[in-house]
């Protein structure tokens, strides 16, 4: 390749072979690579830290929403146990003397447990009537398997949860109006 005339030849620099034996270079490096990693490090932690939370969050919703549907399906068992029961004493005009006569009317035993693994068979209170006072407690779970509380039946057809204290009490007052309107 020849010069144009005239021109002058710039001389070229050498291109060192290797960057890294600059003074102050590989320090330099070696600090900019920790920052990075441990800024990157950093993040990743955050994000699996957050993630964790979420994950505890969500299994607990789970859990919670897994146990408001078993008391769900048990007050829905006990509206139907009542519908049965208004069936059986427009019918029979009267309650059943037992659950066991109310078991073989209905026709089906599945309605008369708790859902829930650890509920067991529902109870009910013999020997009421109609005019009797709504505050009764007709039908109700003995186990407090709902979060601490048991889902009782009234005889006016409502469905609540009781802790046991408050079941003993509303059972020690069902018995005394049962035994006062029998004698």
């Amino acid at each position: 390749m020849s010069t144009p005339v005239g021109a002058r030849r710039i001389p070229k620099k050498p291109f060192p072979a290797r960057w890294g034996r600059l003074p102050g270079g590989t320090i330099i490096n070696v600090v900019t690579a920790v920052i990075f990693f441990g800024l990157f490090g950093l993040a990743a932690w955050w994000i699996i830290k957050g993630l964790g939370e979420a994950g505890e969050q969500y299994t607990g919703a789970m859990i919670d929403a897994k146990d408001s549907a078993m008391t769900l399906r048990c007050q829905t068992n006990l509206r139907t146990i009542y519908q049965n029961l208004q069936m059986y004493a427009i019918s029979k005009e009267s309650f059943p003397r037992s659950l066991q006569a109310l078991l073989e009317w209905s026709g089906s035993s599945k309605m008369f447990q708790c859902p829930d693994p650890d509920g067991g068979e529902y109870l009910y209170i013999a020997g009421q009537s109609a005019d009797m006072s709504g505050e009764n407690v007709l039908v109700f779970e003995p186990n407090a398997v709902h979060d601490g509380q048991c889902n009782v039946l009234r005889l006016s057809g409502t469905v609540e949860l009781l802790t046991p204290a408050q079941l003993r009490e509303a059972l020690a007052q069902t018995r005394a109006r049962v035994l006062s309107q029998r004698r």
